[in-house]
């Protein structure tokens, strides 16, 4: 089986589950009457300082950090490249997240691995009386497999996961897929498309408790004003709230061939109604020198805390970087992460 035949075979899977479905999305589904209806919410937001700050946007991103949205992102990492990121996120409440991903580029595409784990601090367990009875355990887990391939008209790909969770002493598991695709514009090859779906899955059972998963679609723009500047529109639509534009910029300061600094901010107005504007402000940086490179983002939640969160990646492509086309020494992981 070809890459093409096996690509539109998983699509035409993914297109027959939501037809027998209805219980993969909640009620009033795309509203704000959803909010708080599905489950796994650690999903939500992709595990990468690098979109992170960029608003959790940057869907047309071609970098590897692709693999924790749209898969169709990496899918140009020639073969025999490798890949390697590590994240770590300090969130609210004395929660983290951590998350891997590895990429290696084969002959006829990009394969990928992950993992993304998430856990709660300081949880108590109280008796009828109000009194402690001791702390307890909560984690939710997700390990991802993915393909992204390059076609003529653009790039595809996609992912599949397997998801866990635990709260107390009950846990549950299901599985979900990923699948996004990147479109470069013939005319204006400043200009890249991308549309993908995240999370569309079998329902997750906590308990007696049924509730689906954090389903959204996405559409988004990338356009390069300049070698150095990058903009980023995206459009959102989670299956537990209304839809929601991200905004978002990138700017590169190169000081050697394969080393920058990079400066990112994003406006996302996903919470800007509850949270105002330092709840859909993100910034961060990259630094970037020769295979490795170090992300950060600084996202605040308003009066209720700031986030940090940190990528450190690796990469290797035996390919000489005369060899490479235009459009790979552009987007080339040897260049950022």
């Amino acid at each position: 089986m070809n890459k093409k035949t096996l690509f539109f075979a998983l699509v035409s899977a993914l297109c027959g589950a939501g037809v027998c479905g209805a219980a993969l999305f909640p009620p009033n589904a795309f509203s704000d009457s959803a909010r708080g209806t599905t489950s796994a919410s650690f999903l939500k937001s992709p595990a990468s300082a690098r979109l992170a700050a960029l608003g959790s946007g940057g869907g047309a991103l071609r970098a590897p950090d692709a693999f924790f949205c749209n898969p169709a992102g990496f899918a140009y990492l020639p073969p025999g490249s490798s890949t390697l990121l590590l994240g770590y996120e300090s969130l609210l409440e004395g929660a983290g997240r951590t998350a891997f991903a590895g990429l290696k580029g084969v002959s006829t595409g990009v394969l990928g691995i992950g993992a993304l784990y998430r856990y709660e601090t300081g949880l108590e367990e109280y008796d009828s009386r109000g009194d402690s009875a001791g702390g307890f355990a909560a984690y939710d887990a997700a390990l991802t497999g993915s393909y992204g391939t390059r076609f003529g008209w653009g790039d595809a790909g996609l992912a599949f996961k397997y998801i866990r969770s635990k709260l107390y002493d009950r846990s549950a598991g299901t599985a979900a897929l990923d699948l996004g695709v990147l479109i470069k514009d013939r005319e204006n090859r400043d200009v890249e498309f991308a549309v993908f779906a995240r999370n569309f899955g079998l329902p997750m059972k906590l308990g007696s408790i049924s509730a689906p998963l954090p389903f959204e679609l996405g559409g988004a723009l990338s356009l390069r004003y300049a070698s150095q500047f990058v903009l980023f529109i995206d459009g959102r639509a989670p299956a537990a709230h209304i839809p929601y534009l991200v905004i978002s910029g990138e700017y590169d300061f190169r000081f050697a061939q394969s080393s920058a600094l990079s400066l990112r901010s994003g406006l996302n107005f996903k919470n800007y109604d509850d949270l105002g504007m330092m709840g859909a402000f993100s910034a961060g940086f990259g630094v970037k020198l020769g295979d490795i490179g170090l992300d950060y983002a600084f996202v605040p939640y308003g009066d209720l805390g700031v986030t940090h969160r940190f990528t450190l990646g690796w990469s290797f492509t035996p390919v000489p970087a005369a060899a490479l086309d235009q459009e790979l020494i552009a987007s080339s992981p040897a260049k950022k992460i």
